[in-house]
């Protein structure tokens, strides 16, 4: 653990965090060119160490903030060489902490990064875990509704991960929700599980809001999906997570 600990630190520190983009398909677009990240870090002493590794333990400090204003500036600065070799991305999806979210420098952090960097914010989406719907801090919630309104996307993932109430969404005005991998099980031959998925489709469009999915490891699955009202989806169908030199020219 200590062990951890210190890479956490020195991988923030020396930028040994490395970033992997996975291919999310957009149902409207009908191609997949918004990217969302994931990281490891590369420490020459312990090797490569994986998210579920070192991320609960920069939670627990102000190291999970440095971590996510590292990932917003590496990303804006992605978005600039893609588009220098005439690779264009819609919009990278960015997983940020709640307890970055909670800081009441977030959003200035995150305007003065994407206006130095001559980034759009619509070009980001912060992904947000859906620990936050048992968070009811008032500077959460403020920072989510400003940063829509200055332009970035707000998204809650992982939904269904554990038992929540649909209702507790309600609190929230964001622009997707991410139905959890888990849900998929079984889904195309079992009408139950089907039901539970179409059941949080129809609520997020009874408040306004899209849906992704993650998990979609066949055409079948896609195929249904998209009849059901998805909006985007991501798994092994549409590509793993890549490297930001294997982005391909769309």
């Amino acid at each position: 653990m200590q062990e951890n600990k210190t890479a956490v630190s020195r991988g923030s520190r020396l930028r040994a965090i490395e970033i992997f983009y996975q291919p999310v398909f957009d149902v409207h677009l009908n191609m997949a060119i918004d990217y969302e990240i994931s990281m490891q870090i590369n420490d020459r002493q312990l090797g490569v160490l994986l998210p579920e590794k070192f991320m609960p333990i920069a939670q627990k400090s102000n190291q999970i903030c440095e971590i996510d204003k590292w990932a917003i500036e590496e990303c804006c600065d992605a978005i600039t060489r893609c588009a220098n070799r005439d690779v264009f991305i819609n919009r990278i999806i960015v997983p940020i902490s709640v307890k970055y979210l909670a800081k009441n420098y977030f959003l200035n952090q995150a305007k003065k990064i994407i206006e130095k960097k001559q980034i759009d914010p619509d070009k980001f989406c912060f992904n947000i875990n859906e620990s936050i719907l048992d968070n009811t801090k008032e500077q959460v919630i403020k920072n989510i509704n400003d940063a829509r309104e200055f332009g970035f996307l707000v998204s809650i993932d992982d939904f269904g991960v554990e038992f929540t109430s649909l209702t507790h969404l309600s609190h929230y005005k964001v622009d997707y929700i991410g139905v959890h991998a888990s849900l998929l099980d079984g889904i195309l031959e079992n009408e139950r599980a089907q039901n539970v998925v179409q059941g949080i489709i129809d609520f997020a469009k009874k408040i306004e809001t899209k849906v992704k999915v993650d998990g979609v490891d066949n055409e079948e699955k896609a195929a249904l999906l998209r009849a059901m009202g998805v909006d985007q989806m991501k798994g092994p169908y549409y590509g793993k997570p890549i490297a930001e030199r294997q982005i391909k020219i769309n």
